[in-house]
């Protein structure tokens, strides 16, 4: 097994920062995890508990290679910080996880994404308007992310899924355990539709803080956070305060003053979230044409072809900086996934702009 990859599951196994994995990769070299021992842990600033889970993975006899093999016989992957597909939104987090599991084929750079999060015990009514969220986003080439959780994350992934829409369900256990146990047919049409993504090393329970620790990752690969209902101790109430944290948007459904279940997600609105009040409004909003961009529409190669005004704008985004994925340049220029790919075609096609790795793009020579 590649030692870069057997470090990161021995690190990602024992909760340890990502800057561990880090420092320990750039240098003292990956081999070193397990031939210098307790000694190295401490100068990478592990956690005792850390240390203690490193110690009894190493003794258990090829713990990575095992583990990998559990992975991939589960039709899953381990994704590494350092791999082409590990979402880069994640690194806006305080702690990224060093790896990711994914049982699933998506792109996360596919589309913009949005989440949709709220209490498990919802009233009917946040359940309907989760659902009606998904299936607008889904039907705006929105990516909906949430947490595969009874009550509003499920009728979010359901809504979008009803839509043919591409959805992520972000675990507080191991990709290959089902929980809550009913959701076991919404699971496999959400790795087949999109993908189930956790830190969590294979056949992981639920433990209960593990739902609360997930959910900054619901918000780093979330362009938006949307909180449909949540009471004041609801987990959601984490997920929006970890999303303001890190400059995401926050939009919150308003609920009844007399609704328990409501009053976290009316406080939120109290102090500053964007109150969504009508869905389709929601959508033209956040996919409003060129938001607030300032851009020099003029800034064109000498003899420049014939080009509209999407094009000018997305040409301008790419001048301004390369490299980005069709998730920057839906989220900056507004324009939806089908206008976006005609505008790079014919870009393209104008020798304006080039690939740029996979799902990139660069301006130009």
């Amino acid at each position: 097994m590649n030692p870069l990859l057997r470090a990161a599951l021995l690190l990602n196994a024992a909760r340890a920062p990502l800057s561990a994995f880090e420092v320990l990769r750039d240098e003292y070299g990956p081999e070193s995890a397990w031939t210098d021992g307790e000694a190295l842990w401490k100068r990478l600033g592990l956690r005792p508990s850390a240390c203690v889970k490193l110690e009894g993975l190493l003794r258990e006899r090829d713990w990575p290679e095992r583990e990998l093999e559990r992975t991939e016989r589960e039709g899953a992957r381990f994704l590494t910080v350092d791999d082409e597909g590990y979402p880069s939104r994640l690194r806006d987090l305080a702690q990224p996880p060093v790896g990711l599991y994914v049982k699933g084929d998506l792109d996360f750079s596919c589309a913009p994404s949005v989440a949709v999060v709220g209490t498990r015990k919802c009233s009917l009514y946040a359940k309907s308007v989760g659902e009606s969220l998904g299936r607008a986003l889904a039907r705006s080439g929105y990516l909906v992310v949430s947490g595969g959780a009874r009550g509003v994350d499920a009728a979010g992934h359901g809504g979008c899924l009803a839509e043919g829409g591409w959805t992520v369900a972000v675990l507080g256990t191991a990709v290959n355990r089902v929980y809550p146990s009913e959701h076991r047919e919404l699971f496999r049409r959400i790795a087949e539709r999109g993908a189930l993504v956790s830190e969590y090393p294979m056949d992981t329970g639920g433990d209960p803080w593990r739902f609360p620790e997930r959910n900054r990752l619901i918000v780093g690969m979330a362009g938006r956070v949307v909180v449909v209902e949540s009471p004041e101790d609801g987990g959601a109430m984490i997920t929006a305060r970890l999303a303001l944290d890190i400059g995401r948007e926050v939009w919150c459904v308003p609920g009844r003053i007399t609704e328990t279940v409501a009053r976290g997600s009316n406080r939120l609105l109290r102090d500053g979230a964007e109150p969504l009040v009508d869905v389709e409004e929601f959508i033209r909003s956040i996919s409003g044409r060129y938001g607030q961009l300032m851009l020099d529409l003029g800034a064109l190669p000498e003899d420049p072809p014939e080009l509209s005004t999407d094009e000018k704008v997305v040409l301008a985004l790419l001048q301004r900086q390369g490299g980005r994925t069709a998730d920057d340049l839906m989220a900056e220029s507004g324009l939806d996934l089908a206008a976006l790919q005609g505008c790079l075609m014919a870009l393209s096609a104008a020798g304006l702009a080039v690939p740029a790795g996979p799902g990139r793009y660069s301006v130009g020579a």
